[in-house]
């Protein structure tokens, strides 16, 4: 099946191409909302400037395709292979996303507003400037991921493993990062208001400039148990490594019960009206800081 015989049977009512071969298949700027494409091959398909809102993708191979600027909004894409494929500038508002693979998938500029993304696998895939506010990201995979800039407000990342991403410059206010694997990522400038990051691993992680005003970073209802971010590092004057820069960090009204920043450093930091209660700060570099 060619591209002009699909247009032309969904313009006759026909939304059923489910299980088809469309391998390299070129669609652009078409109307196709509705269309049912599960487990289909489409894989280095074009669809860039398409309307697929509310399309059902789901286990179809569309890796390497081409989705530039696409609208699909409230797809279904559950369990579909996106591997490399190129979805810059496209609409995925509220779309769900459940166990995708968007390896190494270009996502910069586009928008998963409230979109669902449970157990989605993002490994060194491109979000720059993207937008995922509200969007659920639980347990899925962003290791190594440029989140550069992105506006992730209120965004949950439960158990999800971020290590190595780059959060720099990005909007993580209200954001979930309970039990998250934050280690190595970088969230310099990033803004961190009222955060979450109950018991997520921050080892090695470079808060430098970061505001983590009102952020959580311990769940007191459960003691030492839940000890939030920065805290079960253990770091230790032969682990350099691993200290904790926080130089410059916005810790305003921060909650730091309990945590471990030994050999940390927190020169020129804010810490005014900080809760420091039982905080180890063995070693730390308090140069500078404002208390």
């Amino acid at each position: 099946m060619n591209a002009e015989e699909l247009v032309l049977l969904y313009q006759q009512g026909n939304r059923d191409f489910s299980r088809a071969n469309l391998s390299q298949i070129q669609i652009l700027q078409v109307e196709l909302a509705d269309i049912d494409l599960s487990r289909t091959e489409l894989d280095w398909a074009n669809f860039s400037g398409t309307n697929l809102s509310k399309a059902n993708f789901s286990r179809a191979n569309l890796s390497n395709a081409r989705l530039i600027k696409t609208n699909m909004a409230e797809a279904n894409l559950n369990s579909a292979d996106l591997t490399e494929a190129d979805l810059s500038w496209a609409n995925l508002e509220k779309a769900s996303l459940a166990r995708v693979d968007l390896n190494e998938a270009n996502l910069s500029q586009s928008f998963f507003r409230d979109a669902n993304l449970v157990d989605a696998n993002l490994a060194g895939a491109n979000l720059s400037r993207a937008n995922l506010s509200g969007a659920n990201l639980s347990r899925a995979n962003l290791s190594g991921a440029d989140l550069t800039g992105v506006d992730l407000s209120g965004a949950d990342f439960t158990r999800a493993d971020l290590t190595e991403a780059n959060f720099t410059n990005a909007n993580l206010s209200y954001a979930s990062f309970n039990r998250a694997d934050m280690s190595g990522c970088s969230l310099r400038q990033s803004d961190l208001r009222q955060a979450s990051l109950q018991g997520a691993n921050l080892r090695s992680a470079n808060l430098r400039s970061a505001i983590l005003s009102g952020a959580i970073l311990k769940d007191t209802d459960r003691g030492n148990s839940s000890l939030a971010t920065i805290s079960q590092l253990s770091l230790t004057n032969s682990q350099k490594d691993n200290q904790i820069d926080l130089r410059a960090a916005n810790l305003t009204g921060a909650n730091l019960t309990g945590a471990n920043l030994q050999n940390s450093n927190f020169r020129f930091a804010l810490l005014f009206k900080a809760i420091l209660e039982k905080t180890n700060l063995e070693n730390a570099s308090l140069v500078d800081v404002y208390l």
